[in-house]
């Protein structure tokens, strides 16, 4: 048997442990020491409730709990803060296009009508000079925000109206320069884009899903909607071919005809 406080082996019939000396006598106090001695020795006890790791591994668990929750919340914040930015780059970029569309329901009629049902006021010139060089246009409402296309300043969106002597609306253009400021070339693609395969009356979807590309540039004239595409690809020769690809549909947004115009260096 063990001794009850030692531990160390002693005879079954020994009275005292020769190691420790403890008295083991049967019927008295000694045994009832004893046996507390030995059941104290032998209770099973949790290790992490009492050594000093399973103190440390029940800190480091709520210390590391409580950091957890805290990324969590961060990262919970974050995301918040991401979805809130993409909408209100969203709306504001979708601002133009709402615009332009709104604008040209009013073609046939004057600029001044116009103004009275949007409730708006629309200026004769471009606060960038950039803008009034490169387009003609006779009214123009632009972003308050800005962009550096190839160096020149522009806003990132302009909705500009062209009319005839009498103030009569006849165009209603959109253009989105921040979709330039990416590549002035426009986007990169594998080859030429090829609608030859649709025919009049295709839907807009299909010839859009075919495209593949976001236009810089809608225009909207009498039961007309003309969509202007950049882009570019590596050619046979091994240089860069610049397109600018004119789509464009009827009222209905039904498909009509195309055009694709090969872009080449000047003033070399």
């Amino acid at each position: 048997m063990d001794c009850p406080k030692c531990g160390k082996k002693i005879g079954d019939n020994d009275n005292v442990c020769s190691n420790c000396g403890v008295v083991i006598k049967e019927g008295g106090e000694n045994t009832k020491l004893s046996t507390k001695l030995f059941n104290k020795k032998n209770k099973k006890k949790n290790p992490l409730e009492t050594s000093t790791l399973g103190k440390t591994e029940k800190l480091r668990s709520k210390f590391g709990m409580k950091h957890l929750k805290i990324l969590l919340a961060i990262i919970a914040v974050a995301l918040v803060v991401l979805l809130i930015i993409t909408l209100i780059v969203s709306i504001a970029s979708g601002k133009g296009k709402k615009l332009a569309r709104n604008t040209a329901e009013y073609i046939g009629t004057t600029v001044a009508v116009a103004e009275t049902k949007m409730d708006m006021h629309f200026s004769d010139k471009s606060a960038y000079s950039g803008l009034n060089r490169a387009l003609e246009f006779n009214y123009v409402e632009e972003s308050e925000d800005s962009v550096k296309v190839d160096g020149v300043t522009y806003p990132e969106w302009a909705v500009l109206i062209t009319t005839d002597k009498k103030q009569k609306i006849q165009s209603v253009k959109y253009c989105d320069f921040k979709l330039l400021k990416k590549n002035i070339k426009g986007v990169e693609c594998d080859k030429l884009i090829n609608l030859d395969r649709f025919d009049k009356g295709v839907s807009f979807d299909k010839v859009e899903d075919a495209i593949d590309i976001d236009p810089y540039s809608i225009t909207y004239s009498l039961d007309l909607v003309t969509y202007r595409y950049r882009y570019w690809y590596d050619s046979d020769t091994g240089d860069e071919q610049q397109v600018i690809l004119d789509v464009s549909f009827d009222g209905d947004n039904k498909f009509l005809y195309y055009t694709s115009t090969l872009v080449y260096p000047e003033n070399l």
